[in-house]
């Protein structure tokens, strides 16, 4: 039998287990109930779709199939289908689960359900996205049973032309076998990635009618959601009433909004927050996707986290708060300027299977571009949220909807309230670096790298003229003169807003000059206590590879011999020179404790760790790059 032949009769076969697997009962006409959603639960890292099938006799809660992939896939092996030809990888989905549905039964028991059982599937189909390099050979799978296999070629549909007619078969057989097992590697590395095109669609049975549903095939422990492609799927649910937007609450880079539900004292519900995390922009941000065969740059956005219910419960103390929750983000309707989206194209916007997170991609031309936007954000973040602008659909308490009246950004437009003094601060060390020359006047406030990066001096020392044992207030406002000085928490706050690259500059007693440089570099203001927290240590512009400030300071609040702030059991500014720092238990890095007059290698004086021994420091300063 001809080849084509044999690829023919085993599609057909494929095609007839696909669907004798569905076929377990016919469904009612279309204007039969709908069904309605009830909850979407992450059990044991899958996710949950539930939804009430209306009938009379009480809630009869009915479970979408799981569609969850439970290995981690990166050993799975090839196989080679000898009637098609065709190599593949069989992929196993776990689609029932009896201990899941126990523990589905138990988070729904305010529900008081009548039954919570699976629901019956018919018509299934599997697809995945034209512009993918999977392609979906069959889903296998008989009702009732626990686990169906997916069956992927992992293969481009039509193989690149590398040889010409006129060259032997078996270069271009070669050719195809080189470009498989570049496939097969991308799998094994990355499955979310192969997985993220394929897409289930099927029919559920309930209470005497079918449902269409859409959902993808995900991997345990890394479900994030399409919010457009899960949507679909549900039937529309009442808008909220007694709700009451109260104020909106500013954080360091976003905005929290808030309402009050007034048929519940005390009760109040933030919107989701679709803050852009800055900290978490790294290089390994920009990603590949392997199913579009493109770069993109991966932007990590909070939804809800504890530090914002916090602050938002001290904001609301006047209102005597009982309760303060997040609302779960239900839609987001995204709008995109065309000058963003004619230089990238953006993704749909993933949310995760806890509620928590949600990630944004940007796909890119080519790796550079994508290199090009990172550091483009990391500068300055507005420039890149300004052209993306969100109106929210809120889901509160599993039961209505919430729809925002106000757009928002992921990142903060407006100006902070010490704006004024932060924009003519920064304004004014911009216009200096401009027309600063390179210098080696010590008392010059601005330092230009041989690059053309211009650093604006925060702290420096280079000699004992100058006492670094000051209280609270001295370290906020700034003290000093000319060569030996601090600028001050409140200035240093207000310099680094958004991110700044922080570049701290040694000099050891044997004459070796030292020097570190971190992105991200960011001090909160005076509520946080002038916490410190940067993104990552750039070793390739830093001749020390030990990142000094990771275990004890990154994240911390700001202490003084009079303000204690550390974690430790006793005073870490006291026991280690009276100077003031970022200190945790307490320091790997100590530049402003006492000036030593020979190489003293001592907690209470100016050291750096370098990862194996801690070394004495002659000379210091810290710089913020303008």
């Amino acid at each position: 039998m001809p080849l084509y032949e044999l690829q023919v009769s085993a599609a057909l076969a494929l095609l007839l287990c696909s669907l004798a697997a569905g076929q377990v009962s016919q469904c009612a006409p279309a204007d039969s109930l709908r069904l309605r959603f009830v909850a979407q639960l992450s059990v044991n890292g899958c996710a949950l779709f539930v939804h009430d099938t209306g009938a009379s006799d009480g809630p009869h809660l009915a479970v979408e199939p799981l569609m969850c992939v439970m290995d981690s896939l990166r050993g799975i092996a090839a196989r080679f289908d000898s009637i098609a030809q065709q190599k593949y990888v069989n992929v196993p989905v776990l689609m029932k689960d009896a201990g899941m549905l126990a523990e589905a039964q138990r988070q729904l028991q305010h529900l008081s359900p009548s039954s919570v059982s699976f629901a019956n599937v018919t018509n299934i189909s599997v697809s995945a996205d034209t512009r993918s390099s999977v392609r979906v050979l069959g889903f296998l799978w008989t009702p009732n049973e626990p686990v169906a296999t997916l069956r992927l070629a992992l293969e481009k549909n039509s193989w690149p032309l590398l040889v010409r007619k006129q060259r032997q078969s078996k270069v271009l057989f070669l050719n195809k076998q080189i470009q498989w097992f570049k496939m097969q590697d991308r799998f094994k590395h990355s499955p979310q990635k192969a997985l993220e095109k394929v897409k289930l669609s099927a029919s559920i049975i309930a209470n005497g009618s079918c449902h269409d549903i859409q959902s993808r095939v995900m991997l345990q422990n890394d479900s994030i959601f399409d919010l457009d492609l899960n949507r679909q799927k549900f039937s529309p649910l009442a808008t909220c009433g007694q709700l009451k937007f109260i104020r909106s609450i500013n954080l360091e880079n976003c905005s929290a909004r808030v309402h009050q539900r007034l048929n519940m004292k005390g009760y109040f519900l933030i919107e989701p927050l679709l803050c852009h995390n800055v900290s978490s922009l790294s290089s390994e941000s920009v990603r590949y996707d392997y199913s579009r065969d493109m770069h993109y740059l991966k932007l990590d956005l909070v939804l809800q986290d504890e530090a914002t219910r916090d602050a938002v419960r001290t904001q609301l103390a006047d209102l005597s708060p009982g309760s303060v929750d997040f609302m779960r983000l239900w839609t987001a309707e995204r709008s995109v300027s065309s000058s963003l989206s004619a230089r990238f194209e953006v993704g749909p916007l993933m949310a995760s299977a806890d509620w928590r997170s949600a990630q944004l991609r940007l796909y890119c031309g080519n790796l550079t571009e994508c290199r090009d936007l990172r550091s483009a954000v990391l500068t300055e973040p507005t420039d890149l949220w300004r052209h993306v602008q969100w109106r929210v659909t809120s889901l509160v308490a599993e039961q209505c909807l919430s729809k925002s009246s106000k757009i928002t950004s992921s990142w903060r437009m407006k100006p902070s309230e010490d704006a004024e003094s932060y924009s003519s601060l920064k304004s004014w060390a911009r216009l200096q670096c401009a027309s600063a020359q390179r210098t080696v006047d010590s008392s010059s406030a601005f330092q230009l790298q041989p690059d053309g990066r211009c650093f604006l001096k925060i702290q420096q020392r280079l000699t004992d003229r100058v006492s670094f044992q000051r209280s609270w207030t001295e370290y906020e406002t700034g003290f000093g003169e000319g060569t030996d000085f601090w600028i001050g928490l409140s200035a240093i706050h207000s310099l680094s807003q958004g991110g700044a690259t922080l570049r701290v500059e040694m000099k050891l007693w044997n004459g070796s000059e030292l020097h570190a440089e971190y992105a991200g570099f960011q001090v909160g203001d005076a509520s946080t206590g002038y916490r410190m927290t940067y993104r990552e240590m750039l070793r390739h512009r830093s001749s020390v590879s030990f990142d000094a400030f990771l275990e004890h300071h990154k994240d911390m609040r700001f202490s003084t011999m009079d303000r204690d702030n550390d974690v430790s059991r006793y005073s870490c500014s006291n026991e280690c020179g009276r100077g003031g720092w970022w200190f945790k238990d307490c320091h790997h890095v100590n530049p402003n404790a006492v000036f030593p007059s020979r190489e003293k290698i001592e907690c209470r004086y100016m050291t750096w760790h370098s990862g194996s021994v801690s070394l004495s420091l002659r000379e210091v300063r810290l710089m913020l790059q303008i």
